[in-house]
């Protein structure tokens, strides 16, 4: 089964990978599965069965994805990152930050993969979860409009490459290489994108590829 834990799991031993990032945890469904050298754990507040503690492989920071930007820049200049996953606030504007940010430490070779970037609804694109689940259609299943970040690189960021596995709510994948294509929307015009805007033109918007697409 292709879905984001195998898609990690496999780019961390395809690219020998060192260190993992995960941004937003809760539970640990998808962090405690992944295996790799070190891993570090960011969420306000993990909802992890049993509890967690930090040893020699893995780092816990109950902190928010912005804090723990800042407070640990001294160790992520150090080592860096190479693989990191993305799964916090469902919005355009923070997974868009977690991005940049993550950006900033990735080292040569790095992923950043992004989930919930492929709604299948309005009511589980919706930015706001309250008001998601007043929304007629409402399944419990919110991804936000995190879409609108994959929009925003694929627009103004012609260092990177940016795709979407049509998968697992849809997997983000951005790396640091020449862009196989780019689309041309401004700042203001992705922020008054709609889901409707997105249902028209979703392959091309988002890069949309098959879920065993291959990642070099």
């Amino acid at each position: 089964m292709i879905n984001r834990t195998t898609i990690i799991q496999n780019l961390i031993e395809q690219k020998q990978a060192k260190i993992y990032l995960e941004i937003g945890v809760s539970t640990g469904n998808n962090f405690l599965q992944i295996r790799a050298d070190k891993k570090m754990a960011v969420d306000p507040q993990f909802k992890i069965p049993g509890g967690y503690a930090s040893d020699e492989s893995t780092n816990y920071y109950e902190i928010t994805s912005d804090d723990f930007f800042v407070t640990q820049s001294d160790i992520l200049e150090t080592n860096g990152l190479d693989v990191v996953f993305v799964d916090g606030l469902h919005t355009y504007e923070q997974s868009l930050k977690d991005v940049l940010n993550s950006l900033e430490y990735l080292n040569e070779g790095g992923i950043i993969l992004m989930h919930d970037c492929n709604p299948s609804s309005k009511a589980s694109a919706h930015p706001v979860l309250s008001e998601a689940r007043q929304m007629p259609g409402f399944n419990n299943a919110w991804m936000g409009d995190v879409w609108k970040a994959i929009v925003y690189l694929r627009s103004l960021r012609s260092d990177l490459s940016v795709f979407v596995l049509d998968c697992d709510c849809g997997v983000g994948i951005v790396q640091k290489k020449s862009p196989e294509s780019m689309l041309n929307y401004s700042q203001e015009a992705i922020d008054n994108l709609s889901y409707e805007d997105l249902e028209a033109d979703r392959a091309n918007l988002l890069n949309l590829k098959k879920p065993d697409y291959s990642i070099e």
